[in-house]
């Protein structure tokens, strides 16, 4: 089937390639020839590692600390070991051959729906499962590993390519290193290692194979039984060209099993298949690509394609078009295929001739095969007689092989994709980590930092508030290195879960973080490499990079962060992805812990909805502290993201924004008070100096909190932007000695309804408590002009000396209700900062409360709780223990002097519950 391709795939990983890498992988290059030269030798050098088991990290500050946990997990071989045992035990017993119950031999296994076949599957009419032994009575699994292949009655299968290019490395590159015996053990052998046991093939009735599938070897058994079609009297996939030549079309039925059926990988394309082969990474391209292009044109491709085929790596190429699928495909111009792949086995450059040739082969045999320039009838080779003895060349006139040479020029203008799988040496690290997108570690991408120009200092920008509960794992080079990173997908052949876009980015962790928080600087980033989502939705997406130390330091922290480029219509849908590393020298790799989470769901309503601190016009707004209020504390130095959300869809609130404010809880006892005191008494200099720093240092408890009314002229706080309808977030790094610290979520206006959830994401164990509204209530009052600006009893004005014209009586009055015994703490603040200005008497200005028991009659003296204590500030403390009195009691806020007007807060605390009502 034709591949589905977009355009633009993995072009970034191939100008990296092409810009970092071509120079410097010599050194990859002598690595795997020591290895094949000496092997012994290599391995008592360097530690080999391969698709390890990355470490849980525990994080318990800024500097990481890691414990190491060894996983004990059953070898799946062992398994796999058990149940073919199983199987030859029950064969011997039954004396039968071995019948699959996990693939049965009906349609099911042939098509996604049995009941309805695909439409090139209609010409089929009659099936029948048989054994190898009833195609052909010679019979064998394997004859030879580099015969020809045969398209079955479906075409051709982008797997079986796959599987064609990896074994004709073998062949081919043992032919160009005769002399030199250098071929690599690991390609010479990749064939053979998906085939785990071919034994029973006659005794048994049932073959194994193994497959790279989501980050991890699969171990596959399957019977012997294969689907044939017996009106073309031909298997119905792909068969060798020998008759008598089974073990392809057995690996392509267990390749099937893995996924399902036979329909499933009539989908795919050929960079999947190499992966699944080999364990090594893939890269697909367009050359006609505008930046592939350019690499065309500035030799850089060329120069690409020598090194990989240096390296050893799997290459191929195609002719693709989309309008046509794979059965009975055109011969596109000069004989090639379309929609067919074809294997790159040699590339060669000839400097003299000023010659570029490469050898393709047609991994479906000789059918199909270029007939333009330097193919074997071409004229060229009378031009060049010199080079038919060099590259030993034998033409269809002998024995043709399926391959061809033709000039660079002629591939890149006849063929449109092309694509290289990497298979790397056991000298680099490996390392598969399995992971997930789901609930807060769907993260999503990384947004852009908001500016901050013109924002007042107090106003803190608002960070993301989701990407940086991503994923995240630690990266600690020692030396410079080179390293490919893959973020592969769960194959959606086997999830049925469509592929989705992803990113991956690279962060250079210089202050050893246990988390990135928020979006770093720019010169921080080292890689990110999809982070508009250019790159579509695809199984796997690469990156070269090298990682350096440190300016100055012994190593490198990097920090590597995938994310799912969410699609908002599936939102909460769980995600798992294997991050692959490959690494040419030693690295350390953590996964980082998952943040800590706490949650408070609450509402603003109509006592509770006060608004931002500030009007639109700067002025102070007195109702801000009727908003909800939340306490934190915190035991050690600790990273926190703070995000507020509105909830559900309320219409009164529609247009307004949200928003909060962060300050510090100063009713905590002073540690500088205790401090003085500890400063009387014995002891040395050194000691008295000790004993203030562990003071110092201790950690506040969270004791007596009381609400917070208003933010002092020199007081510190941070205060989110309010640009956003639905969400505020903000970063903070605190200590516990700056805190504990107060939160006050709000909508920027006051007197609307809606629902929020207040969560607070942290890296240690946080305390936050929610200020109880029924034992905490506030008021937001005024001493009214001639109305209820009647000072108090005690102030006497030398022209009035009868006192039953005072007016002590008319100030503002409040109902207080309990029903058991209470200790309440009374609270009276001015709500203007200007007070003292405008009353321009001290003494005459001076606030305090009363407290009056209530009775049937009119108030008097005699009815006062406590006389007031007055006092020339803008915020005062009463408290009382009270009982329980038929009628209740009376809060009346009051200034010295009669006829002084402005606004005030009155707050009351009490330790059991109690209604506060305002009388008019």
């Amino acid at each position: 089937m034709a591949d589905n391709i977009e355009k633009n795939e993995s072009i970034q990983s191939y100008m990296n390639y092409s810009e970092q890498r071509l120079m410097n992988e010599d050194s990859f290059l002598k690595q795997k020839q020591t290895q094949e030269e000496d092997p012994q030798a290599f391995e008592q050098s360097e530690t080999h590692s391969q698709n390890k088991q990355i470490d849980p990290m525990l994080q318990q500050n800024d500097e990481e600390q890691e414990q190491e946990i060894q996983p004990i997990e059953l070898n799946p071989l062992q398994i796999f070991e058990s149940k073919k045992m199983e199987i030859i035990q029950n064969c011997q017993k039954n004396k039968n051959l071995y019948t699959d119950p996990d693939f049965p031999i009906n349609n099911s296994s042939l098509y996604k729906d049995p009941q309805k076949p695909p439409e090139f599957a209609k010409d089929i009419k009659s099936v029948k499962w048989v054994r190898p032994h009833e195609i052909s009575k010679d019979a064998k699994f394997v004859i030879d590993f580099e015969g020809d292949y045969k398209q079955g009655a479906f075409g051709e299968s982008w797997f079986v390519g796959a599987v064609v290019i990896v074994g004709q490395m073998k062949k081919y590159n043992e032919k160009q290193n005769k002399q030199t015996q250098q071929l690599s053990q690991q390609q010479i052998s990749q064939l053979e290692k998906l085939i785990l046991d071919y034994d029973q093939f006659d005794d048994c009735g049932f073959v194994a194979f193994q497959f790279f599938k989501n980050g991890e070897w699969k171990q596959v058994i399957v019977d012997t039984l294969l689907p044939f079609d017996q009106d073309s009297k031909q298997i119905l996939f792909t068969q060798c060209a020998n008759p008598s030549e089974f073990w392809l079309p057995l690996m392509e039925k267990a390749y099937c099993k893995l996924h399902g059926n036979y329909e499933t990988i009539c989908d795919g394309h050929i960079g999947e298949g190499l992966v699944d082969l080999t364990g090594g990474i893939a890269e697909i391209n367009s050359l006609r690509d505008p930046q592939l292009s350019k690499m065309i044109e500035n030799d850089q491709l060329w120069q690409v394609l020598l090194q990989t085929h240096k390296l050893q790596f799997f290459m191929g190429c195609m002719n693709h078009n989309e309008t046509k699928g794979t059965k009975n495909a055109d011969t596109g111009t000069h004989g090639i295929l379309e929609n067919h792949h074809y294997g790159i086995v040699d590339v060669r450059e000839f400097p003299k001739e000023k010659l570029r040739l490469m050898r393709i082969r047609n991994v479906w045999g000789p059918e199909g095969g270029w007939n333009g320039a330097f193919s074997d009838d071409s004229e060229e080779w009378d031009k060049h007689r010199n080079l038919r003895e060099e590259l030993k060349l034998v033409f269809k006139s002998k024995k043709s092989d399926g391959t061809w040479w033709m000039s660079y020029q002629d591939w890149h203008q006849h063929f449109n994709k092309f694509y290289i799988c990497k298979v790397f040496p056991e000298s680099w690290q490996q390392y598969a980590i399995q992971g997930n997108w789901f609930g807060k570690t769907l993260g999503g991408v990384c947004p852009l930092k908001m500016p901050s120009e013109g924002l007042p200092d107090y106003v803190q920008v608002d960070t993301d508030e989701k990407w940086f509960n991503n994923p995240q794992y630690k990266i600690k080079v020692h030396k410079e290195t080179k390293l490919y990173l893959s973020l592969m997908l769960e194959d959606e052949k086997i999830t049925q879960q469509p592929y989705v876009a992803c990113n991956l980015m690279v962060i250079a962790n210089k202050a050893r973080l246990s988390r990135i928080w928020e979006r770093p600087p720019n010169q921080d980033i080292v890689i990110d490499m999809n982070p508009k989502g250019d790159i579509q939705a695809q199984r796997e997406i690469t990156q070269y990079l090298i990682l350096k130390n440190f300016e100055g330091k012994t190593f490198g922290n990097y920090m590597v962060v995938p994310n799912m480029i969410v699609n908002e219509t599936r939102k909460e849908e769980k995600r798992n992805f294997i991050l692959r590393i490959f690494s040419s020298d030693k690295i350390d790799v953590a996964e980082m812990a998952e943040t800590l989470e706490i949650q408070q769901e609450g509402s603003w309503n109509e006592t509770s909805a006060g608004g931002k601190r500030k009007y639109d016009n700067g002025k102070e707004n007195p109702n801000w502290c009727k908003n909800p209020q939340y306490f934190l504390n915190l035991s050690v130095s600790t990273h926190l993201k703070i995000i507020l959300r509105r909830q559900g869809q309320v219409k009164r609130a529609k247009g307004t924004k949200i928003g909060m404010t962060i300050c510090r809880f100063d009713k905590a006892p002073s540690n500088s008070l205790n401090i003085i005191k500890q400063q009387k008494g014995g002891g040395t200099n050194l000691v008295r100096l000790l004993k203030q720093t562990q003071q110092q240092l201790e950690a506040p408890k969270m004791v007596g909190i009381q609400r917070k009314l208003l933010i002092g002229s020199n007081e510190k706080f941070k205060q989110s932007t309010y640009f956003n309808e639905d969400v505020a977030a903000l970063y903070f790094h605190f200590n516990p000695t700056e805190g504990p610290f107060i939160i006050i979520p709000s909508l920027d206006q006051e007197d609307r309804s809606a629902n929020y959830k207040l969560t607070i994401y942290s890296n240690q164990e946080v305390e936050l408590t929610r200020l109880d509204e029924t034992k905490n209530q506030v008021h937001i009052g005024k001493w009214e002009q001639d109305i209820s600006d009647g000072g108090c009893h005690l102030y006497e004005d030398p022209y009035e000396k009868d006192t039953s014209k005072r007016t002590w009586t008319m100030n503002p009055k409040y109902s207080l209700q309990f029903f058991e015994p209470i200790h309440i703490t009374i609270t009276l603040c001015i709500a203007e900062k200007n007070w003292k200005s405008k009353t321009k008497n001290t003494v005459g200005g001076m606030i305090g409360v009363y407290l009056i028991e209530k009775s049937e009659n009119k108030i008097t003296t005699q009815q006062i709780v406590r006389v007031p204590n007055f006092l020339p500030i803008n915020e005062i403390q009463e408290e009382f223990d009270l009982q329980p009195t038929k009628n209740g009691y009376y809060i009346m806020p009051t200034t010295y002097q009669s006829k002084i007007h402005g606004q005030f807060i009155l707050a009351v605390q009490g330790d059991k519950e109690f209604t506060l009502q305002a009388l008019k």
